[in-house]
């Protein structure tokens, strides 16, 4: 437990009031509390606290929204905020949560949870107080990799660093929404390792890579005997990322039967193995990601609106590469330059393969062009890359125009239907012959890519794998 620590808090509950005070002053904390808003907003001005709770229902009683959110943004920095919230006061929450607040305790309060909280908030204080003020220009991120690991200047791009700068310090469920191949893990990667948790394990899972029967186990474990092959007890990956961070790729693949479990491992922070009679309490933060469109996946029944509301706390949007074309000449050079190393070489690139990378649409984005510069650095006899060294799309001027759909090679082929077999079947089982039939075909138009593929088919990646396994 950490040292007796200055707390303020905003409560109008008395019974709950009661239970944190008393909960806190057992370990030596020095708590004020109140319910006036002018008073707290004078005891905030002292400056003297280390961490404020705060209740969202102030707001519903003595406060506007807005006034609400302008309370906890006065706190913030340098003090902590952590609130207390009710699952009717979910968009309120969340919408603090983007002004900077710390993290978000559900009611009823759990006390395990909430020391951990308290903890990591005291220790989040700490450190900010131990750098000096002078020091910030010198701790700002390299002007071409920022972080370490994403390269981009556009002004998207800055704005995007600054939101991964408020996020890490805190302990919210950030949703990184993107298309495929745009840089969500490296975004993930970015928040933990500028966190607190950052000697602590990441441990990255992409949903949509197993089926459900396998899912449940791999993310939560499972006891020996809790079903056929289960030959031992297995610890899922909440208990390999104790103390660290857990990135959830793909999390609108997640099956309805699942959802609730992972709710309550955000909520609660806890979770039962498969075969399990008893939850286990786990110490993570989880960042999930996605490049689909949650909120509608919620509406056609497919995501939980709770669990919505729980992964969309601080929402971040990486853009498309086609978005961002000032950015292709630093990220052809970045990764020419890291490449070249591999192979002993001084290879360069032309002005005119430069020009040729920025014309072309990227529909596979930023990881389109990095396997297709390593293998232009691969095959390159001379000491420059050119314009024949690229991939045939990015020769062709017709892909200028492409808007990140599927490739040129794909437009130009044309689908046909499969010859009608010769064994009569039924309508159900030859739409189902056809439907296997196009969805191969797709796949091969986006070179195997079961992200893009999905996409453009209008279905999950996890229902696209089962469909090719029909």
């Amino acid at each position: 437990m950490s040292a007796s620590a200055r707390i303020l808090i905003a409560e109008e509950d008395e019974r709950l009031l009661d239970i944190l005070k008393g909960l806190l002053r057992f370990f030596d904390h020095r708590v004020r509390s109140s319910s006036d808003p002018a008073l707290i907003r004078e005891l905030l001005g002292t400056k003297q606290w280390d961490v404020f709770f705060c209740d969202t229902r102030l707001w519903q009683n003595s406060l506007s929204e807005g006034d609400f959110l302008e309370l906890c943004a006065q706190a913030v920095p340098p003090v902590p905020v952590i609130l207390l919230a009710d699952y009717a006061n979910v968009s309120v929450a969340s919408a603090a949560m983007k002004r900077g607040v710390f993290a978000w305790l559900n009611k009823p309060l759990k006390t395990e949870l909430a020391l951990q909280t308290l903890n990591s908030a005291l220790a989040l204080r700490s450190e900010k107080g131990k750098k000096a003020p002078e020091s910030k220009a010198e701790e700002m991120p390299d002007a071409k990799e920022h972080f370490g690991l994403i390269v981009g200047e556009h002004p998207t791009m800055l704005e995007l660093y600054r939101q991964i700068e408020k996020a890490a310090p805190t302990e919210m469920t950030v949703l990184i929404q993107g298309e495929s191949g745009t840089g969500k893990e490296l975004v993930a990667r970015a928040i933990h390792q500028k966190s607190l948790r950052a000697n602590k394990p990441f441990v990255a899972i992409n949903c949509a890579s197993l089926p459900e029967n396998l899912l449940e186990s791999e993310l939560f474990g499972h006891l020996k005997g809790a079903f056929t092959g289960a030959v031992r007890d297995k610890n899922g990956l909440f208990l390999a990322a104790d103390g660290g961070t857990l990135f959830l790729d793909e999390v609108g693949s997640i099956p309805v039967s699942m959802q609730l479990a992972l709710l309550r491992a955000l909520q609660e922070r806890e979770i039962r193995p498969v075969g399990a009679l008893q939850n286990i309490p786990v110490n993570v933060r989880v960042l999930a990601a996605t490049n689909e469109d949650l909120s509608q996946r919620m509406s056609t029944g497919q995501l939980r609106d709770d669990l919505y509301y729980r992964l969309s706390v601080f929402p971040l949007k990486l853009p498309p590469l086609r978005e961002r074309k000032s950015d292709i000449p630093l990220l052809a050079r970045h990764f020419i330059s890291r490449f070249k190393k591999k192979h002993d070489s001084t290879l360069d690139i032309s002005a005119e393969a430069l020009l040729a990378l920025e014309k072309y649409a990227w529909p596979g984005n930023v990881r389109e062009l990095e396997n297709s510069l390593q293998r232009a650095v691969a095959l390159s006899d001379q000491k420059m890359i050119f314009v024949k060294d690229l991939p045939e799309a990015c020769q062709d001027p017709g892909t200028t125009e492409n808007q990140g759909t599927a490739s040129s090679t794909a437009e130009k082929n044309t689908f046909t239907l499969p010859p009608i077999p010769e064994e009569i079947m039924t309508l159900k089982a030859y739409l189902r012959f056809c439907e296997r039939h196009y969805v191969r075909y797709v796949l091969e138009q986006f070179n195997d890519d079961r992200e893009a593929a999905a996409r453009s088919l209008g279905i999950s990646t996890s229902t696209l794998y089962r469909k090719c396994l029909e």
